[in-house]
């Protein structure tokens, strides 16, 4: 069925161009192979060659990810067949994207969110920059361009120390030559274009703080790695490299790669949902396996995106917020899109204030402003003085991420005019987060124990809280009424915050099980029944 409906989605996009934001890329294709598929295998097997598809570039290696370039005057019966490849496990269409764009008025008040999202109690903390075990704290920024060597912005702008500056080698050998601050995907090149769009959404996130000239950014210090990007194939490939960087941080426990905690979204589609940009929708999922949260700004139009769509705000996944624009009184700009299913939360956007090229400053709103605030404050989360949460995001980054997410939507601000428009009827709070991560943080480890299991009896999936001993490796069985171990395996509890395991239990004959949890010699056990 998926595969139909993005069939459905390449027929329309053949045959109709009335809408702009499904124009095609350079009349591009971006194709994700099945796991098993080798490119080479591909090219010589797939009836590529007869319909003038041409491999232009991997986005993807890990994900088997590739851009093609086609013949948009191939029939739509070419296109089926590779709908219908075995090869293929999905196809999209390659897409300019839309920056959430403000117009520029200087009048409008200064900075005015920061206060409004609780930054003044926070920065009492911690002015973020790095976590309490001394991770140096990474936001990725993608955009139309930045101007790097801004008197506000120079000393928080992300260096790649694995690579060696101006000397035309691939140092760290990553595919990228000289990649000292992230990549320009739009010319291929380390070198970033000027952008007012993004040196806005950048200042925002991370204008150096308290150093006595031009703006505040909600992180004082930290690392911005930026990625100029125009398409969606550059948005694929910028998610790819910041999962490699984050996941080699990972691995090697902070010795090599970048420790990039969120992703900032100022850009979309409008029109279009989820399901139909399915490679791109689908690296929010994967960036979040490695820890890393986007928080991403709908639509910049007074309509339900939930009934007519928007990328990205639409996706599903649970490592992606979605905001929307408020003023200074809490409400809904006239002027942004909104969602009671598909947007999390409002941010300050309107009337925001922030840095401009040239060692300039000043106006920026709409969404393009409510989404760097989010993503700010995810940045911020990390640089909580906890011991146990900085070192939970390099023992279980996923878990973590999950965590980030929902401190930030339990900790809303609820405005009467946000209810029925999004998920949580609220808006941005870091000072109500930051009350929940210290109440967590202080709270002591209890013995082991099974809190409760639900629903019980159960069709065949169970969920259960339980308490931990400590953060070591335990151990789950589930063992059937006659002794027997049905199922196997090892994790380790997060440091705190909520502890919950949800497993699939459908395969298994209905009667009465065992949950078992074992950490060394310590072991508890509770019933639970399948029907």
């Amino acid at each position: 069925m998926r595969k139909k409906i993005l069939f459905f989605a390449l027929l329309l996009l053949v045959s109709s161009n009335t809408k702009a934001y499904h124009a095609t890329y350079k009349q591009e294709v971006i194709i994700q192979l099945t796991e098993k598929t080798d490119l080479e295998s591909f090219l010589e097997q797939a009836p590529i060659q007869h319909l003038r598809f041409q491999h232009i570039q991997t986005l993807s290696e890990r994900f088997n990810i590739h851009l093609f370039e086609w013949n948009p005057n191939n029939t739509t019966s070419g296109l089926s067949i590779l709908v219908r490849h075995p090869m293929i496990a999905a196809i999209q269409e390659n897409a300019e994207i839309e920056f959430r764009k403000t117009p520029n008025d200087e009048n409008f008040p200064l900075q005015w969110g920061l206060e409004f999202i609780g930054l003044d109690k926070f920065w009492e903390t911690n002015t973020g920059g790095m976590t309490e075990n001394g991770d140096t704290i990474v936001v990725a920024v993608l955009d139309e361009g930045f101007d790097i060597s801004h008197e506000d912005l120079s000393e928080n702008v992300w260096i790649n120390r694995a690579e060696i500056p101006d000397d035309d080698i691939d140092n760290d050998n990553n595919g990228y030559v000289d990649d000292i601050h992230g990549w320009n995907f739009i010319e291929n090149t380390p070198r970033h274009a000027i952008s007012q769009h993004g040196q806005s959404v950048a200042g925002i996130i991370g204008a150096r703080g308290n150093n006595g000239i031009g703006v505040t950014g909600i992180n004082w210090n930290i690392k911005l790695m930026l990625f100029t990007i125009l398409s969606v194939s550059d948005i694929i490939a910028a998610y790819d490299y910041i999962i490699e960087q984050r996941d080699l941080y990972n691995q090697s426990f902070g010795t090599e790669g970048a420790f990039v905690v969120a992703t900032n979204a100022s850009f979309g589609s409008n029109g279009q949902f989820c399901e139909e940009q399915p490679i791109w929708g689908g690296m929010y999922d994967r960036m979040g396996r490695v820890g890393v949260l986007t928080g991403a700004g709908t639509a910049n139009g007074n309509w339900d995106v939930d009934l007519v769509g928007d990328m990205p705000t639409t996706c599903p996944s649970d490592f992606i917020i979605t905001t929307l624009n408020i003023n200074q009184d809490g409400q809904k700009h006239a002027g942004s899109a909104f969602g009671s299913i598909s947007i999390d939360i409002g941010s300050p956007g309107e009337n925001s204030y922030t840095t401009k090229p040239f060692d300039l400053y000043g106006a920026f709103g709409k969404n393009s402003a409510a989404a760097p605030h989010l993503t700010g404050v995810i940045g911020l989360l990390y640089s909580v003085p906890c011991q146990q949460f900085a070192k939970d995001a390099l023992v279980n980054p996923m878990e973590t991420a999950l965590y980030v997410r929902n401190v930030i939507l339990e900790g809303v601000r609820r405005q009467e005019s946000l209810k029925g428009i999004t998920v949580t009827g609220g808006s941005l709070d870091i000072a109500n987060s930051l009350d929940i991560v210290d109440a967590d943080c202080n709270s002591t480890i209890g013995e082991l124990q099974i809190k409760k299991i639900f629903p019980n009896p159960s069709r065949g999936q169970i969920t259960f809280d339980y308490q931990a001993a400590g953060f070591d490796e335990h151990t789950l069985r589930i063992v059937n009424i006659l002794g027997q171990v049905v199922r196997e395996e090892s994790f380790v509890p997060p440091m705190f915050g909520r502890k919950r395991i949800t497993l699939d239990l459908n395969l298994q004959t209905p009667g009465t099980y065992i949950l078992v949890l074992q950490r060394g010699q310590e072991l508890i056990t509770e019933k639970f029944i399948l029907f």
